[in-house]
């Protein structure tokens, strides 16, 4: 009878990672695909945002001449000439000072769309590159915005998230794995929030570490199963609704880092996730996100 639960652990184990795989391919094949649709949006975002540019340019031209259209029309006595005529048969009933006060507002969401879009696609480039095999230098904050941007649609829904980055040193490691470990931790936070909640993302340097913490105000986890949410396959999601591999990767890829992931947690008080990665025993050759002495990046 022992041998038979155990037969069945085994086939179940089996499957999970059979399954595990086979969504592991499909998101390196989704990877590829984002990869090129970033880099294919990359272009109309750009001359969409120059094109707002020029015309936020010309319309400062244009609005005195607008505005002094708008005035005349108004004026009853350049009304009888011709040119005020033409003007008001023109106009017809539409307010031209209503159209003059909303093309700013309308320019400005405008360009905080573009601004979004050109912020997701970034974030989308950064997750879908490959890593250095030896490691590159990285910046733990820019990570967690990257994250941030491609968990956004998943969060938004789920939880209030409030951030605080403290300034951090460059690191060097796998910035994609970081990435992936953050995305982890956030995924996560935001399934075990019930119904909206918040979920508080911080860095610090600690000593000679650096510190990420994910809080989240979920229903917290039991003392019996906190030794286990590191467990490969151990999940306490609904089936279908998780692999139960997600944290114990995140674990793997600390751990390559020289680093430690910590859990604490009550019932009813949330869960609070802390990475700590080491410094590094050199400064990087250089920064990645910070610009050259001749202002060059």
């Amino acid at each position: 009878m022992n041998e038979d639960r155990e037969d069945d652990r085994y086939s179940s184990q089996t499957d999970a990672l059979r399954e595990q795989l086979i969504q592991s391919g499909k998101m390196a094949a989704l990877g590829s695909l984002a990869a090129g649709v970033a880099h294919e949006l990359n272009n109309p975002i750009g001359f969409v945002k120059n094109n707002l540019i020029m015309l936020e340019e010309y319309l400062q031209i244009l609005r005195p001449l607008l505005q002094l259209v708008s005035e005349s029309t108004r004026d009853m006595e350049a009304g009888q000439t011709r040119l005020g005529r033409r003007l008001a048969e023109t106009l017809g009933d539409e307010d031209l000072d209503m159209v003059l006060d909303d093309i700013q507002p309308l320019f400005s969401d405008t360009r905080e769309g573009v601004q979004r879009l050109e912020d997701i696609v970034g974030g989308l480039r950064g997750f879908a590159r490959a890593d250095s095999p030896d490691g590159e230098p990285f910046d733990l904050n820019q990570c967690v915005r990257d994250a941030l941007k491609v968990a956004s649609h998943e969060l938004k829904y789920k939880a209030q998230v409030h951030q605080s980055l403290d300034d951090l040193p460059i690191l060097s490691g796998k910035p994609g794995e970081i990435n992936q470990v953050i995305l982890n931790l956030l995924v996560n936070a935001s399934q075990a929030i019930r119904n909206f909640g918040e979920i508080h993302i911080e860095t610090a340097l600690i000593g000679k570490e650096v510190r990420l913490t994910v809080t989240d105000d979920g229903p917290g986890i039991g003392p019996e199963n906190l030794d286990r949410v590191f467990t490969p396959f151990f999940t306490t999601k609904p089936s279908g609704q998780g692999t139960g591999l997600g944290l114990s990767i995140s674990r793997d890829i600390v751990h390559a880092h020289g680093g430690r992931i910590e859990l604490s947690s009550e019932p009813g008080d949330g869960a609070r996730f802390s990475v700590f990665l080491p410094l590094p025993t050199e400064p990087p050759d250089e920064d990645p996100h910070r610009p050259s002495p001749d202002g060059r990046s």
